[in-house]
């Protein structure tokens, strides 16, 4: 079975199993759905699908996933909101880093996104209070052979205006749980793109240089 199948396979279990977890002082409960959109430069806003679709930078055998990145207070590199799943083998639920975030495809009920049609959650109180205040924002990925590039971002939350969607405990089989559904994303230059862009400027610096000289 792939990633992609792996990890949708433990978010169906997940749904369907019963009972909770000791209780965690806050839960953030959060997904990408398909009513999720993604504006590029000079190209019309796109529905996620339709976007992974004319990603040209997805290698053969990649999947597209969901992460949350953490920004504020101490954070200087790299930190991602880990995810609760159930681990079939084990028996029991465990925490995923979240680094390579949840895959997107049909959950089989007539869903499609990450983390639909209830949440994916994820422990947050190492992020209640900071100085600056915590921030949270959701990146769509390609990711390929265990390696993530990001393609597209949403606007930064803090804590404070996401205290709708953050539960006292983590819950098996949630209901009518309140649920942070991000619906617009910005691309990010796919590295073709990028590469491009950074050989022009380059080349400008270049040539700027050189008149500064005669």
């Amino acid at each position: 079975m792939t990633m992609k199948g792996i990890r949708l396979a433990a978010l169906a279990v997940l749904t369907l199993s019963a009972g909770t977890l000791p209780a965690e002082d806050g839960v953030l409960y959060w997904m990408v759905d398909s009513t999720a959109s993604v504006s590029s430069d000079g190209d019309d806003d796109k529905t996620v699908k339709d976007f992974f679709n004319t990603y040209e930078g997805a290698a053969e055998g990649s999947y597209f996933a969901a992460r949350v990145r953490v920004t504020g207070g101490d954070i200087s590199g790299d930190t991602f909101l880990s995810m609760y799943y159930y681990d079939e083998d084990a028996g029991t639920e465990v925490l995923d880093p979240g680094t390579l975030g949840i895959g997107f495809g049909d959950n089989g009920s007539g869903y499609w996104g990450a983390g639909v049609p209830d949440g994916n959650q994820s422990p947050v109180t190492a992020f209640s209070a900071g100085t600056p205040e915590y921030s949270f924002i959701v990146e769509l990925g390609n990711v390929s052979d265990g390696s993530w590039t990001t393609v597209a971002t949403s606007a930064a939350s803090t804590y404070s205006s996401l205290s709708d969607f953050i539960h006292e405990t983590f819950d098996i089989n949630p209901s009518s749980m309140a649920v942070w559904t991000p619906t617009s994303f910005t691309a990010v230059p796919e590295p073709s793109c990028g590469l491009l862009i950074a050989m022009g400027l380059a080349l400008l610096a270049s040539r700027r240089e050189e008149a500064k000289e005669a």
